[in-house]
Protein backbone atom coordinates (compact mmCIF):
# COMPACT_ATOMS: atom_id res chain seq x y z
CA UNK A 1 0.00 0.00 0.00
CA UNK A 2 2.83 2.38 0.84
CA UNK A 3 4.28 2.07 -2.69
CA UNK A 4 1.37 3.97 -4.17
CA UNK A 5 2.49 7.12 -2.34
CA UNK A 6 6.04 6.86 -3.67
CA UNK A 7 7.06 9.91 -5.68
CA UNK A 8 9.07 9.53 -8.86
CA UNK A 9 9.88 11.45 -12.01
CA UNK A 10 7.35 9.92 -14.36
CA UNK A 11 7.92 9.73 -18.11
CA UNK A 12 5.05 12.14 -18.77
CA UNK A 13 6.91 14.87 -16.87
CA UNK A 14 10.19 14.12 -18.65
CA UNK A 15 8.40 14.15 -22.00
CA UNK A 16 6.62 17.43 -21.18
CA UNK A 17 9.95 19.05 -20.30
CA UNK A 18 11.64 17.74 -23.45
CA UNK A 19 8.79 19.03 -25.60
CA UNK A 20 8.83 22.43 -23.89
CA UNK A 21 12.60 22.80 -24.27
CA UNK A 22 12.64 21.54 -27.87
CA UNK A 23 14.65 18.44 -27.01
CA UNK A 24 12.60 15.91 -28.95
CA UNK A 25 14.77 13.94 -31.39
CA UNK A 26 13.65 12.77 -34.81
CA UNK A 27 12.91 9.19 -33.65
CA UNK A 28 11.08 8.35 -30.41
CA UNK A 29 10.01 5.10 -28.76
CA UNK A 30 7.09 5.05 -26.32
CA UNK A 31 5.88 2.00 -24.45
CA UNK A 32 4.22 0.91 -21.22
CA UNK A 33 0.90 -0.11 -19.71
CA UNK A 34 -0.61 3.38 -19.79
CA UNK A 35 -1.68 3.73 -23.42
CA UNK A 36 -3.64 6.81 -22.37
CA UNK A 37 -0.35 8.60 -21.75
CA UNK A 38 1.19 7.34 -24.99
CA UNK A 39 -1.77 8.68 -26.95
CA UNK A 40 -1.63 11.93 -25.00
CA UNK A 41 2.09 12.37 -25.72
CA UNK A 42 1.67 11.80 -29.46
CA UNK A 43 -1.22 14.25 -29.40
CA UNK A 44 0.99 16.86 -27.74
CA UNK A 45 3.61 16.40 -30.48
CA UNK A 46 0.92 16.90 -33.11
CA UNK A 47 -0.32 20.09 -31.41
CA UNK A 48 3.23 21.42 -31.25
CA UNK A 49 4.38 20.69 -34.81
CA UNK A 50 1.34 20.18 -37.06
CA UNK A 51 -0.39 23.26 -38.43
CA UNK A 52 -4.19 23.36 -37.92
CA UNK A 53 -6.08 21.89 -40.85
CA UNK A 54 -3.11 20.01 -42.29
CA UNK A 55 -3.38 16.84 -40.20
CA UNK A 56 -4.46 14.72 -43.16
CA UNK A 57 -1.25 15.65 -45.00
CA UNK A 58 1.41 16.12 -42.34
CA UNK A 59 0.28 13.63 -39.68
CA UNK A 60 0.50 9.96 -40.73
CA UNK A 61 -0.79 7.12 -38.55
CA UNK A 62 0.52 3.85 -39.91
CA UNK A 63 -1.52 0.68 -39.51
CA UNK A 64 -0.05 -2.07 -37.30
CA UNK A 65 0.38 -4.34 -40.34
CA UNK A 66 2.27 -1.81 -42.46
CA UNK A 67 5.39 -3.04 -44.26
CA UNK A 68 8.97 -1.88 -43.79
CA UNK A 69 8.75 -0.03 -47.11
CA UNK A 70 5.53 1.74 -46.00
CA UNK A 71 7.30 2.95 -42.86
CA UNK A 72 10.45 4.08 -44.66
CA UNK A 73 8.48 5.90 -47.35
CA UNK A 74 6.34 7.75 -44.79
CA UNK A 75 9.38 8.70 -42.71
CA UNK A 76 11.29 9.88 -45.78
CA UNK A 77 8.82 12.52 -46.93
CA UNK A 78 8.93 16.14 -45.82
CA UNK A 79 6.14 18.24 -44.34
CA UNK A 80 3.99 20.18 -46.76
CA UNK A 81 2.62 22.95 -44.53
CA UNK A 82 3.73 22.20 -40.95
CA UNK A 83 6.92 22.76 -39.01
CA UNK A 84 7.52 19.03 -39.08
CA UNK A 85 5.83 15.90 -40.40
CA UNK A 86 4.65 13.41 -37.74
CA UNK A 87 4.66 9.67 -38.46
CA UNK A 88 3.25 7.34 -35.81
CA UNK A 89 3.96 3.62 -36.07
CA UNK A 90 1.63 2.32 -33.36
CA UNK A 91 1.93 -1.39 -32.52
CA UNK A 92 4.31 -1.89 -35.44
CA UNK A 93 4.44 -5.65 -35.91
CA UNK A 94 8.23 -6.10 -35.50
CA UNK A 95 7.91 -4.47 -32.07
CA UNK A 96 5.46 -7.10 -30.83
CA UNK A 97 6.95 -10.36 -32.05
CA UNK A 98 10.41 -11.85 -32.56
CA UNK A 99 9.83 -13.13 -36.09
CA UNK A 100 7.02 -11.07 -37.63
CA UNK A 101 5.50 -12.51 -40.77
CA UNK A 102 6.61 -10.75 -43.92
CA UNK A 103 9.66 -9.07 -42.37
CA UNK A 104 13.12 -10.20 -43.44
CA UNK A 105 16.54 -9.50 -41.98
CA UNK A 106 17.01 -7.04 -44.84
CA UNK A 107 13.80 -5.25 -43.82
CA UNK A 108 15.09 -4.86 -40.29
CA UNK A 109 18.37 -3.45 -41.58
CA UNK A 110 16.48 -0.90 -43.69
CA UNK A 111 14.40 0.14 -40.67
CA UNK A 112 17.53 0.48 -38.51
CA UNK A 113 19.17 2.60 -41.19
CA UNK A 114 16.06 4.82 -41.19
CA UNK A 115 16.35 5.14 -37.41
CA UNK A 116 20.08 5.84 -37.33
CA UNK A 117 19.92 8.29 -40.23
CA UNK A 118 16.58 10.02 -39.68
CA UNK A 119 14.91 12.68 -41.76
CA UNK A 120 15.29 15.91 -39.75
CA UNK A 121 11.99 17.17 -41.09
CA UNK A 122 10.07 14.26 -39.55
CA UNK A 123 9.32 13.04 -36.05
CA UNK A 124 8.92 9.27 -36.21
CA UNK A 125 7.20 7.74 -33.19
CA UNK A 126 7.24 4.01 -32.50
CA UNK A 127 4.89 2.83 -29.75
CA UNK A 128 3.67 -0.40 -28.21
CA UNK A 129 1.97 -1.11 -24.90
CA UNK A 130 3.78 -4.41 -24.47
CA UNK A 131 6.78 -4.68 -26.81
CA UNK A 132 8.54 -8.00 -27.24
CA UNK A 133 11.73 -7.45 -25.27
CA UNK A 134 13.53 -10.23 -27.19
CA UNK A 135 12.83 -8.54 -30.52
CA UNK A 136 16.03 -7.37 -32.20
CA UNK A 137 14.26 -4.25 -33.41
CA UNK A 138 13.09 -3.38 -29.90
CA UNK A 139 16.63 -3.79 -28.59
CA UNK A 140 18.05 -1.58 -31.32
CA UNK A 141 15.36 1.07 -30.95
CA UNK A 142 15.95 1.30 -27.19
CA UNK A 143 19.68 1.60 -27.84
CA UNK A 144 19.45 4.26 -30.54
CA UNK A 145 16.26 6.23 -29.79
CA UNK A 146 14.86 8.49 -27.11
CA UNK A 147 12.66 6.20 -25.01
CA UNK A 148 9.72 7.04 -22.75
CA UNK A 149 8.33 4.33 -20.48
CA UNK A 150 4.74 5.21 -19.61
CA UNK A 151 3.96 2.96 -16.65
CA UNK A 152 1.35 3.56 -13.94
CA UNK A 153 1.07 6.84 -12.06
CA UNK A 154 1.77 7.16 -8.35
CA UNK A 155 -0.95 8.24 -5.93
CA UNK A 156 -0.28 11.99 -6.08
CA UNK A 157 -0.13 11.97 -9.87
CA UNK A 158 -3.35 9.99 -10.23
CA UNK A 159 -5.11 12.18 -7.66
CA UNK A 160 -4.09 15.28 -9.59
CA UNK A 161 -5.37 13.73 -12.81
CA UNK A 162 -8.77 12.95 -11.26
CA UNK A 163 -9.09 16.26 -9.43
CA UNK A 164 -8.40 18.20 -12.62
CA UNK A 165 -11.26 16.43 -14.42
CA UNK A 166 -13.77 17.08 -11.65
CA UNK A 167 -12.72 20.74 -11.54
CA UNK A 168 -13.11 21.08 -15.30
CA UNK A 169 -16.67 19.73 -15.01
CA UNK A 170 -17.45 22.23 -12.24
CA UNK A 171 -17.93 19.46 -9.66
CA UNK A 172 -16.26 19.55 -6.23
CA UNK A 173 -14.75 16.56 -4.44
CA UNK A 174 -13.11 16.49 -1.02
CA UNK A 175 -9.69 14.99 -0.40
CA UNK A 176 -11.20 12.12 1.59
CA UNK A 177 -13.74 11.36 -1.11
CA UNK A 178 -11.06 11.48 -3.79
CA UNK A 179 -8.98 9.03 -1.75
CA UNK A 180 -12.04 6.77 -1.52
CA UNK A 181 -12.46 6.95 -5.30
CA UNK A 182 -8.87 5.95 -6.02
CA UNK A 183 -8.91 3.15 -3.45
CA UNK A 184 -12.18 1.79 -4.83
CA UNK A 185 -10.86 1.93 -8.40
CA UNK A 186 -8.30 -0.80 -7.70
CA UNK A 187 -5.70 1.11 -9.76
CA UNK A 188 -2.95 0.27 -7.28
CA UNK A 189 -3.89 -3.38 -6.81
CA UNK A 190 -1.30 -5.94 -7.85
CA UNK A 191 -1.75 -7.25 -11.42
CA UNK A 192 -4.62 -4.85 -12.02
CA UNK A 193 -5.83 -4.14 -15.55
CA UNK A 194 -7.50 -0.92 -14.44
CA UNK A 195 -5.88 1.97 -16.28
CA UNK A 196 -6.26 5.73 -16.65
CA UNK A 197 -8.77 5.18 -19.45
CA UNK A 198 -10.95 3.22 -16.99
CA UNK A 199 -10.64 5.92 -14.35
CA UNK A 200 -11.54 8.65 -16.85
CA UNK A 201 -14.66 6.73 -17.87
CA UNK A 202 -15.62 6.19 -14.23
CA UNK A 203 -15.16 9.89 -13.49
CA UNK A 204 -17.50 10.73 -16.37
CA UNK A 205 -20.11 8.35 -14.95
CA UNK A 206 -19.74 9.80 -11.45
CA UNK A 207 -20.12 13.36 -12.75
CA UNK A 208 -23.26 12.35 -14.66
CA UNK A 209 -24.66 10.54 -11.61
CA UNK A 210 -24.00 13.11 -8.87
CA UNK A 211 -26.09 16.20 -8.18
CA UNK A 212 -23.81 18.31 -10.36
CA UNK A 213 -22.23 20.15 -7.44
CA UNK A 214 -20.44 17.73 -5.11
CA UNK A 215 -19.37 14.10 -5.35
CA UNK A 216 -20.18 11.84 -2.39
CA UNK A 217 -18.96 8.39 -1.42
CA UNK A 218 -22.43 7.07 -2.25
CA UNK A 219 -22.14 8.44 -5.79
CA UNK A 220 -18.82 6.64 -6.25
CA UNK A 221 -20.09 3.38 -4.80
CA UNK A 222 -23.23 3.45 -6.96
CA UNK A 223 -21.40 4.14 -10.22
CA UNK A 224 -18.12 2.26 -9.84
CA UNK A 225 -19.01 -0.86 -7.91
CA UNK A 226 -22.38 -1.39 -9.52
CA UNK A 227 -23.83 -4.87 -9.42
CA UNK A 228 -21.21 -6.41 -7.11
CA UNK A 229 -21.59 -3.75 -4.42
CA UNK A 230 -25.36 -3.90 -4.69
CA UNK A 231 -25.18 -7.67 -4.37
CA UNK A 232 -22.92 -7.78 -1.32
CA UNK A 233 -24.84 -5.13 0.64
CA UNK A 234 -28.19 -6.76 -0.15
CA UNK A 235 -26.71 -10.19 0.62
CA UNK A 236 -25.35 -9.06 3.99
CA UNK A 237 -28.67 -7.45 4.80
CA UNK A 238 -30.47 -10.70 3.98
CA UNK A 239 -28.19 -13.05 5.95
CA UNK A 240 -27.93 -10.68 8.93
CA UNK A 241 -31.73 -10.71 9.18
CA UNK A 242 -31.91 -14.49 8.68
CA UNK A 243 -33.69 -14.20 5.30
CA UNK A 244 -32.04 -17.21 3.69
CA UNK A 245 -34.42 -17.40 0.73
CA UNK A 246 -33.55 -13.84 -0.28
CA UNK A 247 -29.83 -14.57 0.16
CA UNK A 248 -30.08 -17.67 -2.05
CA UNK A 249 -31.88 -15.69 -4.75
CA UNK A 250 -29.27 -12.92 -4.68
CA UNK A 251 -26.51 -15.51 -4.94
CA UNK A 252 -28.12 -17.22 -7.95
CA UNK A 253 -28.65 -13.87 -9.69
CA UNK A 254 -25.06 -12.67 -9.27
CA UNK A 255 -23.72 -16.02 -10.51
CA UNK A 256 -26.10 -16.00 -13.49
CA UNK A 257 -24.85 -12.54 -14.46
CA UNK A 258 -21.43 -14.04 -15.25
CA UNK A 259 -19.43 -12.95 -12.22
CA UNK A 260 -16.41 -15.08 -11.42
CA UNK A 261 -17.04 -17.44 -8.51
CA UNK A 262 -13.76 -16.58 -6.80
CA UNK A 263 -14.50 -12.88 -7.16
CA UNK A 264 -17.78 -13.46 -5.29
CA UNK A 265 -15.99 -15.42 -2.56
CA UNK A 266 -13.27 -12.78 -2.35
CA UNK A 267 -15.81 -9.98 -1.94
CA UNK A 268 -17.65 -11.89 0.78
CA UNK A 269 -14.45 -12.71 2.66
CA UNK A 270 -13.24 -9.09 2.57
CA UNK A 271 -16.54 -7.78 3.91
CA UNK A 272 -16.77 -10.34 6.71
CA UNK A 273 -13.12 -9.72 7.61
CA UNK A 274 -13.89 -6.01 7.89
CA UNK A 275 -17.03 -6.71 9.91
CA UNK A 276 -15.00 -8.84 12.34
CA UNK A 277 -12.31 -6.17 12.74
CA UNK A 278 -14.90 -3.46 13.32
CA UNK A 279 -16.79 -5.65 15.80
CA UNK A 280 -13.65 -6.45 17.79
CA UNK A 281 -12.54 -2.82 17.93
CA UNK A 282 -16.01 -1.69 18.96
CA UNK A 283 -16.12 -4.22 21.80
CA UNK A 284 -12.73 -2.91 22.93
CA UNK A 285 -14.42 0.46 23.37
CA UNK A 286 -12.96 2.28 20.38
CA UNK A 287 -14.94 5.13 18.83
CA UNK A 288 -15.89 5.27 15.14
CA UNK A 289 -13.13 7.82 14.50
CA UNK A 290 -10.55 5.63 16.24
CA UNK A 291 -11.63 2.56 14.25
CA UNK A 292 -11.36 4.48 10.98
CA UNK A 293 -7.91 5.72 11.98
CA UNK A 294 -6.69 2.20 12.81
CA UNK A 295 -8.13 0.51 9.73
CA UNK A 296 -7.33 3.38 7.33
CA UNK A 297 -10.53 2.61 5.46
CA UNK A 298 -13.03 5.21 4.40
CA UNK A 299 -15.79 6.12 6.86
CA UNK A 300 -18.49 5.01 4.42
CA UNK A 301 -17.20 1.41 4.41
CA UNK A 302 -16.64 1.30 8.16
CA UNK A 303 -20.15 2.52 8.91
CA UNK A 304 -21.64 -0.06 6.54
CA UNK A 305 -19.60 -2.85 8.12
CA UNK A 306 -20.52 -1.70 11.61
CA UNK A 307 -24.22 -1.80 10.81
CA UNK A 308 -24.05 -5.39 9.57
CA UNK A 309 -21.61 -6.52 12.29
CA UNK A 310 -24.05 -5.47 14.99
CA UNK A 311 -26.27 -8.39 13.91
CA UNK A 312 -23.53 -10.96 14.64
CA UNK A 313 -21.40 -11.98 17.59
CA UNK A 314 -17.61 -12.05 17.27
CA UNK A 315 -17.70 -15.85 17.49
CA UNK A 316 -20.27 -16.06 14.69
CA UNK A 317 -18.24 -13.79 12.42
CA UNK A 318 -15.12 -15.91 13.01
CA UNK A 319 -17.14 -19.02 12.21
CA UNK A 320 -18.51 -17.51 8.99
CA UNK A 321 -15.03 -16.51 7.88
CA UNK A 322 -13.75 -20.01 8.54
CA UNK A 323 -16.58 -21.40 6.41
CA UNK A 324 -15.84 -18.95 3.58
CA UNK A 325 -12.18 -20.02 3.55
CA UNK A 326 -13.23 -23.68 3.57
CA UNK A 327 -15.62 -23.07 0.68
CA UNK A 328 -12.83 -21.45 -1.31
CA UNK A 329 -10.55 -24.45 -0.70
CA UNK A 330 -13.26 -26.98 -1.58
CA UNK A 331 -13.96 -25.32 -4.92
CA UNK A 332 -10.29 -24.83 -5.84
CA UNK A 333 -9.39 -28.44 -5.00
CA UNK A 334 -12.46 -29.81 -6.77
CA UNK A 335 -13.78 -31.35 -3.56
CA UNK A 336 -17.15 -29.70 -4.15
CA UNK A 337 -19.06 -28.23 -7.10
CA UNK A 338 -19.02 -24.44 -6.88
CA UNK A 339 -22.79 -23.85 -6.92
CA UNK A 340 -23.41 -26.42 -4.21
CA UNK A 341 -20.49 -25.14 -2.12
CA UNK A 342 -21.86 -21.60 -2.10
CA UNK A 343 -25.38 -22.74 -1.30
CA UNK A 344 -24.05 -24.72 1.66
CA UNK A 345 -22.16 -21.65 2.79
CA UNK A 346 -25.32 -19.55 2.77
CA UNK A 347 -27.15 -22.25 4.69
CA UNK A 348 -24.51 -22.17 7.42
CA UNK A 349 -24.37 -18.41 7.90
Amino acid sequence: MADKYKKKQHAFRIFSQDLKEGNLPSVIFMYGSEEYLINWAVGEIAKRFISPGTESIDYVKLSDDCSADDLIEAAGMFSMFSEKRLVWAKDFMPLKTINPKGFTVHDREKILDCIKNPNDGVILVFSAASPEEKSELVKEIKKNCKTYFFDGLDYAQLAAFAEKRFKKAGVSITGDTLRYLLDESGYFNKDTEYRIYNLENDIKKIIAYCDGKRVTEEDISATMNGDMDTFVFNFLDAVSNNRKDAAFELLHNIMASGNDIFNIIGVLSRHFELMLEVKEFKEEGLSLAAIISKLRIHEFRVKKAMGFADKFTVEKLRSVLSQIYETDRNIKTGAMEQGLALELLVGRI
